[in-house]
């Protein structure tokens, strides 16, 4: 019986110094390159010691299939905002998602020296955890170093949990987040010039309401702004399935553009930018 005492205090002695050593390992990889103290909080590896399972509804961008008697409900919910949102409350905020770049996208090196952003968000009546989802997405993949604020503009919402709730919760979070709001409906472009005038950061990023930013998706953006202050970029867009709430990978074989009735619309790849990159698809296409 002494024995069997002596081995569980062995055991539990030598799952505290593994956790230890993990948890120091996780500190000191995130922190040998900040630069100031803000970067240096323990905020990031004990996010990565305590990190939830990658086998809840929707991790790694996979579907959320809602069973057979929920279907009429969910039926109900989708007249809302016109997607699936009782798919989108069972996904958490922070979701995982895959890292679908192309390998030489992973491999690039951009400069340490890049500015920072201001992201600016316009919403109206938007779903809670889409919103949300969006939010975090930004502060889990962005640079802490970049990413200067996010810059909420509530386009005359009404909806009572975008109000106080909703003040309360960013007033929490690791970056500044500021809230405006339009005194009456505006639409997208007022709300967003608003956005724009209030921002302090030296770049503005505009994003939608209802969308996940994934790993690497800010330093390429900045990188070229960098090169040319008049540079206008854009990422590749990808797909969240407004059903399943699956994250699927976009091409980088196709452009967006305009045709003539002004009607936004894909376009594949010109063969003049093909020849122009040299095969390196890792290169920006030029509008």
């Amino acid at each position: 019986m002494r024995r069997f005492g002596y081995c569980r205090v062995v055991l539990a002695t030598s799952l505290l110094w593994l956790l230890l050593d993990v948890f120091l390992l996780l500190y000191f990889s995130e922190c040998n390159k900040c630069e100031d103290s803000k970067e240096r909080s323990l905020l990031p590896a004990l996010r990565a010691v305590i990190s939830r399972s990658q086998e809840g509804p929707g991790e790694m961008g996979r579907a959320v299939l809602i069973p057979k008697e929920e279907q009429e409900k969910m039926k109900e919910l989708f007249k809302i905002n016109q997607f699936n949102l009782l798919a989108s409350d069972r996904i958490a905020l922070n979701r995982s998602l895959p890292d679908v770049r192309l390998d030489g996208c992973k491999s690039k090196v951009y400069p340490e020296e890049l500015p920072n952003t201001s992201v600016v968000i316009v919403f109206h009546n938007e779903a809670w955890s889409t919103l949300l989802r969006t939010i975090h997405s930004v502060l889990e993949r962005s640079p802490p170093r970049l990413l200067a604020e996010i810059v909420l503009v509530d386009d005359a919402s009404e909806r009572e949990f975008l109000k106080a709730s909703l003040e309360n919760y960013v007033r929490k979070l690791e970056v500044p987040v500021r809230i405006l709001r339009m005194e009456q409906r505006s639409g997208l472009i007022r709300a967003r010039l608003r956005g724009a005038a209030a921002s302090k950061g030296q770049v503005i990023t505009f994003l939608d309401a209802h969308c996940e930013c994934t790993l690497g998706w800010l330093e390429p953006l900045l990188a070229r702004i960098k090169e040319d202050r008049k540079t206008v970029v854009c990422p590749i867009i990808d797909v969240i399935s407004d059903d399943t709430f699956e994250y699927m990978a976009g091409s980088d074989m196709t452009y967006g553009g305009f045709n003539w009735k002004l009607n936004f619309r894909w376009y594949p790849v010109p063969q003049r930018e093909m020849d122009r990159r040299k095969g390196d698809r890792t290169l920006p296409v030029r509008s």
